[in-house]
């Protein structure tokens, strides 16, 4: 492995390889922890396939040339010239992602303004509960067939429903869901390319405790950082959010005249920062300039300075 590539395709680490299997038909990254099966030909790497998806997340990157995230070719052969050639995104493509989101799942789901659907896995939710009978308490368990889907704002669980006689028809309804922010951890199971089309069981920790599923090509390699990069996403959002909520209110002149004489700082006049010159407090406007030097002075940076003494 390592006289074809000095550097792992996936990480370019060049620590090695680590050889298992008979006649060492696979090899592991020891960094990303990508493994690969290798197909020998006159003792030489004629193919190698994805067997275990990197830790690293790198698994839902796409991949460039097949607009295809690399978890999608879990298992194929490929040659080598493929794996040397590898070039990956830098960041998750969402809009490739959610593009298996057919539109009865997407429909199913009352989304608030700016929001949008990002990924589903379809599976079970598993609950848990405690039945008491005749004087002992027995705990139940009860997998209800569903889809998870994760949108820009949240994790919601829909309860998958069939009607009808003659002709059946599937719906989804909404029985569970909790915002990205309020997402505290998330754990499951791994896995490798022969058991990739088993459900594996996965859990989601938010205030109320732990939610279990059971979801189709959830392995945790893809799971867990599908989450956490929605959830960062979604933090970022909101801060940047709080922060424009502040600036625009302080910002105006008006408001941080009020809010000093509320503190008991009445301020007249103002000192520039570049020359030291004083400039006439404004009545209104979110700047104004020095008459001295023409510094242009900023409500905001104003309220900086004072809101320490106050």
């Amino acid at each position: 492995m390592s006289n074809d590539f000095a550097k792992c395709p996936i990480c370019e680490s060049s620590s090695g390889y680590e050889q298992s299997g008979i006649l060492g038909k696979y090899a592991k990254c020891p960094k990303c922890l990508t493994k690969w099966k290798l197909y020998i030909k006159n003792q030489r790497i004629s193919n190698l396939s994805l067997h275990e998806l990197p830790k690293n997340g790198s698994g839902l990157l796409k991949v460039n040339g097949i607009n295809a995230p690399l978890f999608t070719i879990i298992g194929k052969p490929l040659p080598v010239s493929f794996w040397k050639n590898l070039k990956l995104d830098e960041k998750i493509d969402w809009d490739s992602l959610s593009r298996i989101v057919d539109l009865s799942v997407a429909d199913s789901i009352m989304k608030e303004k700016g929001e949008r659907v990002l990924y589903r896995w379809d599976g079970n939710r598993i609950v848990t509960g405690v039945m008491i009978k005749q004087g002992n308490s027995l705990r139940t368990v009860t997998a209800t067939l569903g889809v998870l889907v994760l949108t820009t704002r949240r994790l919601v669980w829909l309860n998958r429903r069939e009607t009808g006689i003659w002709k059946r028809v599937t719906s989804f309804v909404t029985a569970y869901e909790t915002p990205l922010e309020g997402v505290k951890g998330v754990s499951g199971e791994t896995g490798d390319s022969g058991n990739w089309v088993i459900p594996k069981t996965v859990s989601v920790v938010d205030a109320q405790g732990e939610k279990m599923f059971r979801l189709q090509y959830a392995f945790l390699e893809l799971f867990k950082p599908i989450i956490e990069d929605a959830v960062e996403t979604r933090n970022t959002e909101i801060d940047t959010e709080k922060k424009r909520e502040r600036v625009h209110v302080m910002l105006d002149f008006s408001f941080l005249k009020t809010y000093m004489e509320k503190g008991g700082l009445v301020m007249q006049v103002l000192k520039c920062p570049e020359c030291g010159g004083s400039v006439e407090f404004p009545k209104s406007g979110a700047e104004t300039k020095c008459s001295h030097c023409g510094k242009t002075i900023y409500a905001q940076d104003i309220f900086e300075k004072v809101k320490g003494l106050l």
